[in-house]
């Protein structure tokens, strides 16, 4: 494979992200050409990304989906990395990519695990085993999902790279609360009430509570792991409450 068939496009969309921006595009240096879709943020961001050398393109938010379709159809380099404006690429994870691609990728897409920073401590283990498709051919994918859950769907065969990318997703444990409710609030949005959801509001979160503490190994973690599987089951139970309301509201209004 030649230098230009190797080239890569990093992709990354951002609202009001100044504090960690620079770093996300400084982590993919490797990355011949670095594009930010902004939503229009009202701090450094935009004067941050292109400081660091990034294409900036503004543009009203339109969904998780629609956002990162958008970036993708910017890039012009043969591969493509995507990461959130929260997310680092390591080292090795660059220098993994390098190889990988150097003697001739056998994979349109690849896997890459993404590690979760948080209450000062990498969530590594089981807790969150997310493989997210994150570099792959610019011609052989599209950004799928519903929102607020987008996923990179690529035509061809899958394989993982072993180094990290490093998720630096909550300033502290009101920031995550905050993205909860706003996340929540865009899956009940994108779902549809049903005659079990008040049921669902109490199954639902007790049973993500017993995958992540039990199945998962939150109990081994201490109080981590307790936080953890508490605001993964809180997650569930406010989507559903959300849903709940809407199911009433539309009662009311017959």
């Amino acid at each position: 494979m030649t230098q230009a068939e190797q080239a890569i496009s990093l992709i990354v969309t951002s609202f009001n992200n100044e504090r960690l921006i620079g770093q996300c595009l400084a982590s993919a240096s490797f990355c011949v050409e670095r594009i930010l879709v902004d939503s229009l943020s009202t701090d450094r961001t935009v004067e941050v990304a292109r400081a660091a050398g990034a294409r900036v393109f503004q543009r009203p938010w339109a969904g998780y989906v629609a956002q990162k379709q958008f970036a993708l159809e910017q890039a012009t380099q043969p591969w493509v990395l995507l990461l959130d404006s929260d997310e680092q690429a390591t080292y090795a994870l660059g220098q993994e990519i390098a190889t990988t691609l150097a003697t001739g990728a056998t994979a349109d897409g690849y896997r890459i695990h993404r590690m979760l920073y948080h209450l000062g401590h990498y969530f590594a283990g089981r807790l969150y085993p997310d493989w997210p498709i994150r570099l792959f051919r610019r011609d052989r994918a599209h950004i799928g999902g519903v929102d607020p859950h987008d996923r990179v769907e690529v035509a061809g065969r899958i394989a993982r790279l072993d180094a990290p990318i490093l998720h630096f997703s909550y300033a502290d444990v009101a920031d995550h609360v905050a993205s909860i409710n706003r996340l929540t609030s865009r899956a009940a949005q994108e779902a549809t009430p049903g005659a079990l959801t008040g049921v669902q509001m109490l199954t639902h979160p007790l049973w993500r509570f017993f995958n992540f503490y039990f199945l998962r190994g939150g109990i081994r973690g201490g109080g981590r792991g307790l936080y953890a599987s508490m605001a993964a089951a809180f997650y569930v139970f406010l989507k559903y409450a959300k849903l709940y309301e809407r199911r009433l509201a539309s009662r009311r209004g017959r």
